[in-house]
Order: C-alpha cells, then sequence, then structure tokens
C-alpha cells in the first residue's frame, strides 16, 4: 500500500534540506494544485525475459526489470533514437504509451523546445536510463527492445501522483513534485525557472 503524502512530508521535515508549513489536506485540497487521483488504471511492467514480476509496488529496478506508471518520469529511448530524459508519462493503453516532451512547459522554455504530448507504441520502447551518479552523470542502460517483455495491467491505483510541496526558503512557493526512478529508487524532482532540481534523499513507496 502506498505510503501517504503525509508521511512523505513527514521524511521532508526529518531531512532538514526543506521543512513543510502548509500540509494539503485531503483530495480537494490537492486536487487545487494538481489533478490527479489513485484510480484504476494501466501500468507498463518491463520484465526481463525468463522473469517474473510479481510485486507491482513502485521500486527500485532490479534484476527482473520495473515498472512504469503514470504520472512519474522515467528516462526512455525510443525505435525512432528520440530520448527524453525528463518527460512525464501521462497515459498507458493497451498498446501505446503517452509521454511529455519534457517536465513542464517552463523547462520546455528553458531547454529551447516545444512542449507537447507524444504517443509510442509501447514496443518501439528501445532503451532505458537509470542514473547511478547524479554529480558525474553515470547511468545503467537497459535494452528493453531485445531483453524484456512488456506487459501491459490494469491495476487498481495506476497512477503515482505527484507531492504538492511547499518550500518556505523561496517565499512559500508551491511546486508539483514528480517522481523519477533512479537506479537506486524514486528520486523527487521539482523546477525552479525551467531548470529541474532533485530533493537529495531517495524515497521509498511501500
Amino acid at each position: 500500500m502506498y505510503r501517504k503524502i503525509l508521511y512523505l512530508l513527514m521524511l521532508i521535515i526529518t531531512s532538514n534540506l526543506y521543512s513543510q508549513n502548509d500540509t494539503i489536506q485531503g483530495e480537494a485540497e490537492y486536487l487545487k494544485h494538481y489533478d490527479c487521483k489513485y484510480r484504476p488504471g494501466n501500468i507498463l511492467i518491463i520484465q526481463k525475459k525468463g522473469k517474473t514480476i510479481s510485486d507491482y509496488t513502485p521500486s527500485k529496478p532490479t534484476n527482473a526489470g520495473f515498472i512504469i506508471r503514470m504520472e512519474a518520469i522515467y528516462d526512455l529511448e525510443f525505435a525512432d533514437n528520440k530520448r527524453y530524459k525528463s518527460s512525464v508519462v501521462k497515459n498507458i493503453t493497451n498498446d501505446s504509451i503517452t509521454i511529455s516532451s519534457t517536465f513542464n512547459e517552463k523547462c520546455a522554455e528553458y531547454e529551447g523546445i516545444k512542449y507537447e504530448l507524444i504517443t509510442y507504441p509501447i514496443q518501439s520502447i528501445k532503451i532505458a536510463r537509470f542514473i547511478n551518479d547524479r554529480s558525474l552523470g553515470f547511468f545503467s542502460k537497459k535494452k528493453i527492445d531485445s531483453d524484456y517483455d512488456l506487459i501491459v495491467k490494469k491495476v487498481d491505483k495506476a497512477k503515482m501522483c505527484p507531492a504538492v510541496l511547499t518550500f518556505p526558503k523561496r517565499n512559500n512557493e508551491v511546486k508539483v513534485c514528480h517522481y523519477y526512478l533512479t537506479s537506486q529508487g524514486y528520486d523527487i524532482l521539482f523546477e525552479t525557472n525551467g531548470f529541474l532540481d532533485y530533493m537529495e534523499y531517495n524515497v521509498d513507496w511501500r
């Protein structure tokens, strides 16, 4: 079962990096800042050939593979050789995946690209990358098109909804913080003037 957003906020307080003074109370308040609900929908299981993934809880990549969920971020390259390092997965159907061109519109402006939603056939996912060392930019790479089976499964809670956090040290700015899968697990990404940055610790969802 997913940990509640309140528990995530407690992690932030104890980290001494940021404090939360504006806890989001309930779904109605959350939806004022971001439209995401935990409803039934599809997840995409990236499963190593000959292996089996039975736990669909978000976690770090394993030898058996990993799970792609809507509203989280994955570093994916497709059959047309286009790589999307910080795109948000917006929709998963039985045969397609829709992603944003980058994190949000401010990031698109910063990167000099158009913010748009792009749909690919699921089978066109070619490579997934997972950052190992943020400071040095080291990545591990999985060749999806040759070594993995891609399985769409409907689950009760399909999305990995972002946290909506208030940053007191930035004039109480409210930020939508998406989760980004690394080799160590999920990190939190947030945007400032088009530039993406990480919370400096991992987030473990159970």
